[in-house]
């Protein structure tokens, strides 16, 4: 008999490797003479490895011979294959991704091995025969990438430049194809190939050298230690190696990895994470999702990735697809709320052909349920969006997954220190929190956007799945109520830090905590603060509808109970965001009355000074003069040289505003532009802007229309570029009279598509409903005209704020030309049904009966 040869079955063959034999007639593994202990299973299972070993052998082949007959679960195979690894060496038996296992060991005296098996190149100390192996096992036909050809010239740059390069991000995100696909883009400058050398399956850092060579095709003799033996022949190879998936073992990879370019000088290496590889040569591209377009009106939608890459899934499976009006908004949605992720894109355009795209739109919120199957040659862990996200969650310690799943109650952004309040419970301090929450961007479940402070944030998906696990630890009432805290104090951090850009980017995570705070009133304390705080910076960026709505909505949970300061606070920002007629003026008054009370008993001078400046604005909406100038006096009382500069700025704009109302029009311009001045010297753009528009409103009162003109144009711009809102609309709303009074009427009517939507957003459309009616008039639009004028009037009737010069003038011309026009009896029937409609019934008329073009959207049709 010859060792490692079967014999006939009388004499039973055995094969010997190493210290080892498996004598089949005996059914028995002997090492070092000695009876292993191996039931039948690990017998058949060994022997079938050792009679197959020119190749690998498949998991189902093994459980199909092995377990003939048996229903077994996966993992007895694993079992039997530790067990194996155990008595023979880690080195024994290698697995090979997506084909199976295969034995390594020389079998003494077996078949011809350097006839069978590819050998590595010889090197010198050991002794090494073997021939070139082929160049490279990247296929020859790669799936088209999409919306990724800045970033694969970027990858090439790099790997062209630097040994280690490593592609870093969320799971799903595209790193696999992308990696992929550069690796073949370079293929012509790497002679001795490019080898894509997948890591998922390989749980085992000892197996990872096995892993390497078996996927480059190299059999390594065992004479010496595999990462020696590896180096040695990679030590002059020119070739690019792709190791795919490194998240699971980063330390195990980054030690091969530093060994092998030490050695081998030409070799270079691109690697694809979710964490970085945290080695000294390591150059980190951190890739984003694709790109999504904004709305559905950009020019071409397919040209962002996300969109192209949806379509062209959908077109694989239903070829007759195409993007068109009926399906571009909920694609775009689609893309938008899977956060330009590759994988659930693909996953859900594979649902289209079953529920169609708005099917697939409206069933988002069912993500996890929904979003399964995939390409069947995906790794298992990519056929869903749950086990994607599963697998990353494993990767994590306890404590990682306690911070993990926590972060998930944060809605949009968050900080840094709100993470480390929120986070920090029990075992896990507020540095510890910080170390976790590193961690976590590392391994691209959360991630980390802009400068100096940074913010972070994690995709939708992610989000979901933290808060899945979060329900499962029972513990989501308990963080959810710890958020609404969090939020708070984080809007108290912000206002502290005069930062209202800090306190913008947290009202994804007020709304939320808002909802939760608010609903069944579980807690008034921070319903009205969260309803308080903001208010007044949203209201300037333009959201005044919400920040109202909040603030009538909590009204009847503020009490004694709650902190006097926060009371006061709430009363003070209720006045200001009613003013404008969004109020009527008699609750303004009365809210500035009970602020001011408060404020003195707190001893905070400059709200007193505000609530007497603010008191009268809302006795000038009112018309009352007397009461205006007295609380005007009352504020100025108070100022002395060391009184702050922006309050005394603040009370000069409200007194020019006195004066155009008493039509002093030379003073009113005077007082203004002191105040303008006095906010430049401040340096408050805010107050900048709003004394810019109390100026052009001057002229244009005083009957200086192509001033004023002038000035709104140049108001508008500044104020978009500022994102001042509620100033734009006013510029806006101010830049159509003067135009139509100008019979500048084309602009007019391009001014006031851009003009409706903010109006409405702002809460002053039907404000302005006298201006945007003598335009419509002007038009022959006679119908809507009345009908604006029919919102007026209700309007007017219920706010107890008189029209100001400008308004009653466009009032009363738009009245001239409709009582010209149209018989009463049809304008009365008209003017009631505009008093019935609402604002947004108005919006939805101006833009599609006046049509009008809001920039950015196509022209609506025309009814004939």
């Amino acid at each position: 008999m010859v060792s490692g040869t079967p014999v006939p079955d009388d004499e039973g063959p055995v094969y010997r490797f190493g210290h080892a034999e498996l004598d089949l007639a005996a059914h028995e593994l002997r090492i070092e003479g000695k009876r292993a202990p191996l039931g039948a299973r690990g017998i058949g299972l060994l022997r079938m490895l050792v009679e197959r070993r020119r190749g690998a052998v498949s998991k189902h082949e093994l459980l199909d011979i092995v377990w003939k007959g048996v229903i077994v679960e996966e993992n007895n195979l694993q079992v039997q294959i530790s067990t194996l690894r155990r008595m023979l060496g880690p080195n024994a038996i290698a697995t090979i991704p997506g084909r199976g296992y295969r034995f390594m060991l020389p079998v003494d005296g077996g078949f011809d091995e350097a006839a069978e098996v590819p050998q590595i190149a010889q090197g010198p100390p050991v002794g090494i025969s073997a021939q070139r192996a082929e160049a490279g096992n990247v296929p020859a036909r790669l799936p088209e990438l999409y919306g990724r050809s800045s970033e694969s010239d970027t990858l090439q740059l790099l790997v062209e430049q630097h040994p280690l390069v490593s592609i870093v991000g969320a799971a799903g995100i595209g790193k696999t194809r992308l990696g992929v696909a550069v690796a073949a883009a370079l293929a012509p400058s790497c002679p001795d190939g490019v080898w894509v050398i997948e890591f998922a399956s390989v749980n085992d850092g000892q197996l990872l050298v096995q892993t390497i060579a078996q996927a480059m095709r190299l059999t390594l003799p065992g004479l010496r230690e595999p990462l020696d033996e590896l180096c040695m022949v990679l030590r002059e190879r020119r070739a690019l190696l792709v190791m795919d998936n490194c998240e699971h073992l980063t330390d195990e990879i980054a030690a091969v990895i530093a060994r092998v370019l030490c050695d081998a000088v030409a070799l270079r290496v691109l690697a694809t994470t979710q964490e970085p590889l945290k080695l000294a040569i390591e150059q980190v591209f951190r890739l984003a999702p694709l790109s999504v377009p904004a709305n559905a009106q950009v020019t071409d939608p397919a040209a962002y990735g996300a969109v192209r890459l949806f379509v062209e899934r959908v077109r694989a499976l239903q070829p007759s697809f195409k993007l068109d009006a009926s399906n571009i908004a909920a694609s775009i949605d689609i893309c938008h709320r899977l956060d330009g992720l590759p994988l659930a894109i693909e996953l859900a355009a594979a649902r289209v052909p079953v529920l169609g795209v708005v099917g697939v739109e409206e069933r988002i919120g069912e993500r996890f349920r929904m979003l399964t199957g995939g390409s069947r040659f995906a790794p298992k862990r990519h056929q869903t969006l749950r086990a994607a996200l599963d697998w990353s969650h494993a990767l994590l310690d306890e404590d990682e997954r306690a911070v993990y799943r926590r972060l998930g109650v944060f809605v949009g952004s968050f900080s840094l220190e709100g993470a480390q309040e929120l986070a920090a419970a029990g075992s896990i301090d507020a540095w510890s929190a910080l170390e976790h929450l590193s961690s976590l961007v590392e391994k691209s479940l959360v991630i980390a956007e802009g400068e100096p402070r940074p913010r972070y944030r994690m995709l939708e998906s992610t989000r979901e799945h933290a808060l899945e696990q979060l329900a499962l630890t029972g513990e989501t009432d308990e963080w959810i109520a710890r958020h609404a805290d969090v939020t708070r104090h984080a809007l108290e951090r912000a206002i502290k830090q005069r930062r209202p850009d800090a306190l913008l980017a947290e009202m994804g995570n007020v709304r939320s905590a808002y909802e939760w705070a608010y609903g069944g009133g579980r807690n008034p304390l921070v319903a009205v603060a969260l309803a308080t705080l903001p208010s007044m910076v949203i209201a300037v960026e333009g959201a005044v509808q919400e920040a109202r709505r909040r603030l009538l909505e909590v009204e009847p949970l503020v009490s004694e109970s709650l902190p006097r300061s926060l009371v006061a606070q709430y009363w003070q920002w209720y006045g200001r965001i009613g003013l404008d007629g969004r109020l009527p003026s008699s609750r303004c008054s009365e809210a500035f009355r009970r602020a001011e009370r408060l404020f003195i008993e707190l001893g905070n001078d400059r709200h007193v000074h505000a609530c007497r400046r603010h008191m009268a604005e809302a006795l000038l909406d009112a018309g009352d003069l007397l009461g205006a100038a007295q609380a005007l006096e009352r504020a100025k009382s108070m100022e002395d040289e060391m009184w702050p500069l922006a309050d005394c700025m603040r009370r000069l704009r409200v007194e020019g505003l006195w004066l155009a109302k008493a039509g002093r029009s030379d003073e009113a311009l005077r007082c203004s532009s002191l105040a303008y001045e006095k906010a430049q010297e401040a340096g408050i753009d805010r107050y900048q802007l709003v004394l810019l528009d109390d100026i052009a409103r001057i002229h244009l009162e005083a009957g200086n229309a192509h001033e004023a003109a002038a000035r709104y144009r140049a108001l508008a711009e500044r104020s978009r570029h500022a994102n001042a809102g509620l100033t734009l609309s006013n510029a806006l709303a101010g830049l159509i009279a003067a135009l139509t009074a100008e019979d500048q009427l084309d602009e007019a009517e391009l001014v006031a598509g851009e003009a409706v939507p903010v109006l409405a957003r702002c809460g002053i459309l039907v404000a302005r409903a006298d201006v945007l009616a003598w335009l419509m008039a002007r038009r022959g639009r006679f119908e809507l005209a009345t009908r604006l004028l029919g919102a007026s009037d209700h309007f007017r009737a219920g706010c107890e704020t008189a029209r100001d010069p400008v308004e009653e003038r466009c009032r009363k011309e738009a009245q001239a030309l409709l009582s010209a026009a149209v018989q009463e009896p049809v304008r009365l029937g008209w003017m009631r049904a505009g008093a019935a409609a609402s604002e947004d019934d108005l919006m939805a008329s101006m833009l599609r009966s006046a049509d009008l073009i809001v920039p950015g959207e196509a022209r609506p049709q025309r009814d004939a």
